[in-house]
C-alpha cells in the first residue's frame, strides 16, 4: 500500500509540474529585461526553456499577426498601446507568451493656419499613439506680450480645424495647440499676423491727408473754429469708405487779409492742423501738417452728397461762388488730378449730373469767370456681383508631396474674388494647408473647404471639395504601359503587405487606379461604435480603406484571410457613410465584398453563441490535473482492495 501511495504522489506532482511548466515556460522582455511593460523603441525578445534550435516565432498585436517573424521585435510607432504577444512554435509544437502591454505615447500634432480678418484659420491632424485623443486646447498671445495668455479655449477630440475669431488684425500673434492624451500631452506653435481691413482703409485715407496740397479761402475759414468746422465738413468725404476724421486740431492760425483795390498785395494766411482718424476699432492720427489760406477775391468751390458710387448710380455735384457774378458753368471730367479731362457740354448750371457708365477714378472740377476750382475726386464702383460657384482644378495628390490649389471663379468678374483655403477633414492623410499650398503625406482622402468672404450678398460663399491622395509611385511598383491601358472592366491584386490579417486583395474596377492603405486603431473604433454590430476592436480580422483616383469605381472585391478560419461578418462602409454589414464562410479563406466603391471595409471574427460554455471550461481548466488524480486514485485504491481480497481468500 505505502508503494501504491507513492506512486500516486510522484503522478499527481509531475502532472502538475507539467502544467506550471507550460504556462511559465515562455515569456517576453525587452532590453533591460522587464517582461510586463515595454516603450516606444524597445527591443522585444521571447525567453524560453525549450532549445529553440529548427523553431519559429510569431509576433502578434492585440491579437493580430504581424509580418515580423524575427526573434526580435522593436517596438514602432504603431504598436503604442497594443499588447504584444507571441507564439513560439518547436516540432509542430507551440506555446504562447504572456503579454507585454506597450506603454502608449504622447500625442503627434501637425498644425497649420491662414489669416482671415481679426481672425485666424485653424487646421491640424493629430494622432493618439496608441491611446485616443481626449481633447485639444488653442490657446494664443500676442508676440508683444508672449507670457500673457489671451484666451484658451477646448476643442473637441474629434475635429481637425477651428477658426478664432475676434484677434488683434495687425498683430502678430503666437498661436499654441496641445492635444492630450492618457500618456501625456504634445503642444506646437505657429505666428499669425491676422488681417486688419479697417487698419489698411484707415492707413490709406491717412496718407491721402497728408499728401493733399491743401488751401481754403479766407471766406471758408480765417480762424481756428471755422477752420476746424470747415475741415471736419470737407473731410466727410472719406464716409463712404466707413472712415471717419473724429477731430481736427487747429492752431498757429495766421489770418488772412482780402485783397482789394487799396491791398493788391495783402498777404495770405496759413495754419497748421492735425487730423484724428478712426474706423472699426483702429485710430490714427496725421502727422502734423500746415495749410494756406486764400485771399484772393474769388472762388468756386465744390460739393456732393457724396463721393463713392455705383456704376450707373445717379451722382451731383454742385458749384458755389465767393465773390464772382456770373452764372455761366463750364463742367470737366478727368481721369487724373492734373491732365484737362472732358468738358461736359450739356451743362451750364451750378449743379451737373456726373456721367458714371464707367467704373474707376474720377476727378470733377469747374470753371466760372475764368476761376477754376479745386478737383473734386469721385470713386464709381461696378455693381455688387456674387459668387455663383468655385471650380478647383487639382483633384489629386501624390503622399508626400505638395501641390498647389487652382481654382476658377464664376462669374469672372465676381466683386470679391479672394479665396481662403481651410482643412475640414484631412481623412488620416495628415495634411498640412499654407495658404494654397496643400501637402499630405498619407493615402486617403482630404476635405477642403474654399471661403470667398462676402461673396454673395447674404455674407461668405462657402465651398466644399475633395482630393484624392494617392500612394507614391515607389510604393507601387513601376507601372508598364500594357499596364496603363485600362479595359472597360479591369483586375488588379492590390499590395497588403502594410494591411494585418489579409493576406491578399483583388479587386475588380473600371476607370482610375484603385490603391489600398490601413485604417488607424482610433477610426475603427469609432466606426465600430457607430455601426449597429456587436463587436470590438478585439474582434478585428483586418480592415482596409480604398483610395481611388478621380472617375474610378470599383464592382467587386475578394480578400484572403490570414490566420483564421471562422465565420466572418463583413463592414462596409460606403463613400456616403453609410453602414452595411453581412455575415460569410469563407471559400478557401476568400471572403467577397460586392458594394461599389466602398470606403472602407472590416472583417470581424464571428461571436461564440455559448459564452457561459466557454467561460465555464475555462474556470474548469485548472482543476483538470486534480480531478484527474482523483479518478487515477480511485482506481489505485479499488484494485488495492481487490488484491488484497484475493491474497485473504487464498
Amino acid at each position: 500500500m505505502k508503494k501504491t501511495t507513492v506512486l500516486i504522489f510522484v503522478f499527481i506532482t509531475a502532472v502538475l509540474l507539467s502544467f506550471a511548466c507550460r504556462a511559465d515556460g515562455a515569456y517576453i522582455s525587452n532590453q533591460n529585461g522587464e517582461t510586463e511593460r515595454a516603450s516606444l523603441n524597445d527591443v522585444l525578445s521571447v525567453n524560453t526553456d525549450e532549445d529553440m534550435t529548427g523553431g519559429y516565432i510569431t509576433w502578434y498585436a492585440d491579437g493580430a499577426a504581424l509580418p515580423d517573424t524575427a526573434d526580435t521585435l522593436k517596438v514602432t510607432a504603431e504598436m503604442l498601446g497594443k499588447t504584444i504577444t507571441a507564439s513560439v512554435t518547436v516540432n509542430g509544437t507551440s506555446v504562447t507568451t504572456a503579454p507585454v502591454k506597450i506603454a502608449a505615447g504622447a500625442p503627434a500634432l501637425e498644425f497649420s493656419g491662414n489669416p482671415g480678418d481679426y481672425s485666424a484659420y485653424l487646421t491640424w491632424s493629430g494622432k493618439g499613439n496608441g491611446s485616443d485623443i481626449t481633447k485639444y486646447e488653442i490657446s494664443y498671445a500676442l508676440s508683444a506680450s508672449p507670457d500673457v495668455t489671451v484666451k484658451t479655449i477646448t476643442i473637441d477630440p474629434e475635429s481637425s480645424g477651428y477658426t478664432l475669431t475676434g484677434l488683434s488684425g495687425g498683430s502678430e500673434h503666437i498661436i499654441k495647440l496641445t492635444a492630450y492624451n492618457e500618456a501625456g500631452s504634445t503642444s506646437v506653435t505657429i505666428r499669425l499676423t491676422p488681417n486688419d481691413p479697417d487698419l489698411a482703409t484707415a492707413v490709406a485715407v491717412k496718407n491721402e491727408i497728408e499728401s493733399l496740397n491743401f488751401a481754403i479761402h479766407m471766406d471758408l475759414g480765417n480762424d481756428p473754429e471755422s477752420i476746424r468746422n470747415y475741415l471736419l465738413s470737407y473731410f466727410g468725404r472719406y464716409s463712404d469708405y466707413g472712415v471717419t476724421v473724429k477731430d481736427v486740431i487747429v492752431d498757429n492760425v495766421v489770418p488772412a487779409v482780402r485783397k482789394s483795390a487799396l491791398l493788391p498785395d495783402a498777404p495770405a494766411g496759413s495754419f497748421s492742423y492735425v487730423a484724428e482718424i478712426g474706423k472699426g476699432d483702429v485710430s490714427l492720427t496725421t502727422k502734423y501738417l500746415t495749410a494756406q489760406i486764400d485771399n484772393s477775391s474769388s472762388i468756386v468751390f465744390l460739393t456732393a452728397e457724396k463721393f463713392s458710387v455705383l456704376r450707373g448710380e445717379k451722382l451731383t455735384v454742385t458749384a458755389s461762388l465767393i465773390d464772382i457774378n456770373l452764372t455761366d458753368f463750364e463742367w470737366f471730367v478727368a481721369s487724373s488730378s492734373s491732365d484737362e479731362g472732358v468738358r461736359i457740354e450739356s451743362s451750364k448750371t451750378d449743379r451737373c449730373e456726373i456721367p458714371t457708365d464707367k467704373a474707376g477714378e474720377f476727378f470733377v472740377y469747374c470753371i466760372c469767370g475764368g476761376v477754376s476750382s479745386s478737383r473734386l475726386r469721385i470713386v464709381v464702383n461696378e455693381p455688387f456681383v456674387p459668387v455663383s460657384d468655385v471650380e478647383l482644378s487639382t483633384e489629386t495628390l501624390t503622399a508626400g508631396q505638395s501641390g498647389i490649389l487652382h481654382a476658377d471663379i464664376y462669374p469672372s468678374n465676381a466683386t470679391n474674388t479672394s479665396i481662403v483655403w481651410s482643412i475640414l477633414n484631412d481623412g488620416g492623410c495628415m495634411a498640412v494647408l499654407n495658404g494654397r499650398t496643400v501637402t499630405a503625406y498619407e493615402p486617403g482622402t482630404v476635405t477642403l473647404k474654399a471661403t470667398v468672404k462676402n461673396g454673395v450678398a447674404e455674407g461668405d460663399y462657402e465651398k466644399t471639395f475633395y482630393i484624392t491622395v494617392r500612394r507614391r509611385p515607389d510604393e507601387q511598383g513601376e507601372q508598364t504601359d500594357e499596364a496603363d491601358a485600362k479595359t472597360p472592366i479591369s483586375e488588379l491584386e492590390l499590395d497588403c503587405s502594410a494591411i494585418a490579417g489579409i493576406e491578399a486583395l483583388t479587386v475588380k474596377y473600371e476607370g482610375g487606379d484603385v490603391q489600398i492603405t490601413p485604417v488607424s486603431d482610433e477610426t475603427i473604433r469609432k466606426i465600430l461604435e457607430s455601426a449597429d454590430v456587436d463587436a470590438d476592436i478585439k474582434d478585428m480580422i483586418g480592415a482596409v480603406k480604398f483610395v481611388y483616383d478621380a472617375g474610378s469605381i470599383a464592382h467587386e472585391t475578394s480578400m484572403k484571410i490570414k490566420g483564421y478560419d471562422g465565420r466572418v461578418t463583413v463592414l462596409t462602409v460606403n463613400g456616403n457613410g453609410g453602414k452595411t454589414v453581412t455575415e460569410q464562410t469563407p471559400e478557401n479563406g476568400i471572403v467577397y465584398g460586392n458594394a461599389v466603391s466602398p470606403d472602407t471595409v472590416i472583417l470581424l471574427k464571428e461571436k461564440k453563441q455559448n459564452g457561459n460554455g466557454a467561460a465555464l471550461a475555462l474556470l474548469l481548466l485548472p482543476a483538470a490535473p486534480v480531478a484527474f488524480a482523483a479518478v487515477f486514485i480511485t482506481v489505485i485504491t479499488v484494485v488495492s482492495k481487490k488484491s488484497k481480497m484475493n491474497k485473504n481468500g487464498r
